[in-house]
């Protein structure tokens, strides 16, 4: 255990110091270009700007001394973007707001189907089935189902309303019924046919 410690040890003190062999040995002079003659001879570059004194330059990077708006060609083809585009300019939306769900539309006719009335001087009454929940409800004069209020009972009729609407629902018709007549000779009741 003792040995591993004292590998690493070492081996961390190599790197420290042979690291900072590496940064002494670099110059920090500038250094002039050799081996190269293009025979053309030197260049110059004439500059209007003003120098920023030494004092405002920031050490390290020398692009730091170039103000970031003059380094065009780097927000035209930034090097970190696949297509070596700039993005696209960013719009101002609205922020999403989802639709408010729409308030289902009550039926224009009440839901009901008239089943059978009764109609006195005292009381009346509507017997009805609901289609929506398929249940059968009694309502007297004057009581609501679902807003619409029971005004009126005849013998074969209702008439119900909603605010400024009205509705009136019948029983379904009766069917046709055949007269009866009587045989004298059979003394049955039989159904004539038309």
């Amino acid at each position: 255990m003792t040995s591993h410690f004292t590998r690493m040890a070492l081996t961390a003190a190599f790197f420290v110091l042979s690291t900072a062999a590496g940064l002494a040995a670099v110059s920090t002079e500038p250094v002039e270009p050799t081996g190269i003659d293009s025979g053309l001879g030197p260049i110059r570059i004439d500059d209007d700007r003003q120098q920023p004194a030494a004092s405002e330059i920031p050490s390290g990077n020398p692009l730091w001394a170039i103000p970031l708006k003059e380094l065009s060609a780097t927000r035209e083809r930034p090097i970190f973007s696949p297509s070596r585009r700039a993005p696209a300019p960013a719009v101002a939306t609205t922020p999403y707001t989802p639709p408010q769900p729409a308030r289902p539309l009550e039926p224009e006719r009440p839901q009901l189907s008239l089943v059978g009335t009764i109609a006195g001087d005292g009381e009346s009454f509507g017997i009805f089935l609901d289609r929506s929940a398929n249940t059968v409800l009694r309502l007297k004069m004057g009581e609501a189902h679902k807003g619409w209020i029971l005004r009126e009972v005849r013998s074969r009729e209702i008439v119900l309303e909603k605010g400024d609407s009205t509705a009136t629902l019948a029983l379904p018709a009766r069917p046709p019924v055949a007269p009866v007549r009587y045989d004298e000779d059979e003394k049955d009741l039989k159904r004539s046919r038309r």
